[in-house]
């Protein structure tokens, strides 16, 4: 088992595996929502674990998984064998992790945001805010952003955990700040987008939806000069990011709870009636649309031209980004606001029940499978380490023979 799990590892690490890793929540600082990684074509499952209480939305990174919990604790988790690897308890609900340069950042109920070494899970510092934080926090260069709601916008220094800067909006914050072109952009209860400078906080602009609503669990997506974000008034709005125009609006058949996924002319969402919506990015018309039967709170993840997204009905879905064909599902138990991850070809999802899945096959592990995939990466593996063997041992022989030619 450890030896299999080692060679998958290595050829993880060797294929430049990086790009097909789930950093944070949203996949990136932008939370674009997609990943160039495979996924999988059936809902095989490679392995589950148990957890303490509902899950947040995982980050896949290296070797780990990590997820944190309603029951107070972040776990790092083997991402092949489903097993944890250590655990850090914070003093309240911990939310979406972000990982970023070797450290996860985390936020909690206890006010506080924390700095762990993903490796062994020390805590490296933590710094209190006013009130609970329930977003995923943002790490672009040295700076991570966080929000709380407490209203505010926090920037700290990724190392120190000192403040660089901090911004109050007026509301409460729940959703995760999205982070583009030196700009901040956040969602507030108050039914307003803001665009902050990301080097001091100074606003830039600020955009107010018609009617009532707010954007208590839509985080905004950035992609080409656009901001994609959904309203508990039922509206997905399209913004321009430099100006903060709204450029379409598109109405939903009931509140948007969810995150939206963007990906090259479409831009993929969920809504609590039931329906998830493929929207064309340029003009805010549909399509496709696919009822699911059943209300919606937990946001897309897009790979492999699948639609990756959890129903109150208990089943994880793939979708067909084309049409929205069914491709396959699974029923894994109520899912709250966590979303799906896709790393490595797999589909990482929490429940509310508190289990974490893995879709999948790594080959022989809890759950799994051997399939032909482990005798491909025990090839390749073998291959990677013959070369590395053979250039290891050509300059000794070079230098033997100029010897004897003296």
């Amino acid at each position: 088992m450890k030896i299999i799990a080692g060679i998958i590892l290595l050829c993880l690490i060797a294929g430049g595996a990086s790009a097909q890793e789930w950093p944070t929540f949203g996949h990136d600082a932008q939370r674009t929502g997609y990943t160039v990684s495979p996924a999988p074509e059936s809902d095989q499952v490679a392995w589950t674990l148990d957890v303490g209480g509902a899950v947040s939305s995982p980050v896949v990174v290296g070797d780990k998984v990590f997820v944190g919990s309603e029951d107070g604790y972040l776990r790092a988790i083997n991402v092949v064998n489903g097993r944890v690897v250590w655990r850090f308890k914070a003093g309240g609900e911990v939310a979406s992790p972000t990982f970023a340069d070797g450290r996860v950042y985390i936020g909690s109920s206890d006010n506080s945001i924390y700095c762990l070494n993903a490796a062994t899970g020390e805590n490296m510092w933590s710094y209190q805010t006013r009130d609970a934080i329930y977003s995923s926090p943002a790490v672009v260069g040295n700076v991570v952003y966080v929000t709380s709601t407490d209203g505010y916008v926090y920037a700290i220094n990724a190392e120190t955990g000192l403040l660089s800067w901090e911004k109050n909006l007026g509301n409460r914050i729940t959703s995760s700040p999205a982070v583009a072109d030196n700009m901040v952009f956040v969602g507030s209860w108050g039914g307003r987008v803001f665009a902050l400078r990301a080097s001091d906080g100074v606003g830039i602009w600020q955009y107010q939806v018609g009617g009532p609503g707010m954007f208590e669990n839509s985080s905004p997506a950035v992609v080409g000069e656009r901001v994609y974000i959904g309203s508990s008034d039922g509206y997905l709005y399209a913004l321009d990011a430099i100006t903060g125009e709204n450029l379409w609006n598109f109405k939903a058949g009931d509140e948007i709870e969810s995150s939206p996924a963007v990906v090259e002319d479409w831009v993929y969402f969920s809504s609590s009636d039931g329906y998830v919506y493929a929207i064309l990015t340029e003009i805010g018309l549909p399509w496709w649309e696919r009822n699911l039967g059943n209300r919606i709170t937990s946001s897309p993840a897009v790979a492999d031209n699948k639609v990756f997204i959890a129903s109150q009905d208990g089943y994880l879905y793939a979708l067909r980004t084309l049409d929205g064909a069914l491709i396959w599902k699974h029923h894994i138990g109520k899912v709250g606001r966590a979303s799906p991850a896709v790393a490595y070809g797999k589909v990482f999802v929490g429940t509310s029940g508190g289990k974490l899945y893995c879709f999948g096959s790594w080959g022989t592990v809890a759950g799994g499978d051997i399939g032909k995939g482990v005798i491909y990466l025990f090839i390749i593996a073998l291959l990677v380490l013959a070369l590395w063997g053979l250039t290891r041992l050509r300059p000794p022989k070079l230098k033997r023979v100029l010897r004897r030619r003296k």
